[in-house]
């Protein structure tokens, strides 16, 4: 069973996967095939919070989409890709649905394949002040 973790210290927020894609040599199709099929897990935490466009803001986890994968430098990458979210609110006649394109650098450790994720959740009121 594969794990999936999200850590958090202070301003910095990673997701890993395990994974038994060897770091020596790693192959960009290999890890494309890898993430793309972990999309059900990663997604998600990919795509961060959407309650920036509203409150109602749901993303649609079958839309997410890997546009490329780029290697930076050994063993760390840069991925690109996009995702759909739908807005629905009755009482306020939204439906919408959106679009967004977003990046991300991840690195391939040991057994691991860890994204540095963005953490942009909405400030509270506190926060803002």
């Amino acid at each position: 069973m594969m794990r999936l973790t999200i850590q958090s210290a202070d301003e910095d927020m990673s997701l890993r996967i395990e994974s038994n894609i060897l770091a020596d040599n790693p192959g960009v199709p290999e890890l494309t095939a890898f993430i793309q099929r972990n999309i059900p897990k990663i997604a998600q935490p990919l795509a961060g919070d959407l309650h920036w466009y509203s409150p109602h803001a749901q993303l649609l986890p079958e839309s997410f989409r890997i546009k490329s994968v780029e290697m930076l430098a050994d063993n760390h990458f840069k991925m690109v890709y996009q995702f759909d979210g739908h807005i629905f609110s009755p009482c306020l006649d939204l439906n919408e649905k959106f679009t967004r394109e977003e990046q991300v650098m991840f690195q391939l450790l040991p057994g691991i394949v860890e994204f540095e994720l963005i953490d942009n959740q909405q400030p509270s009121p506190a926060e803002e002040l």
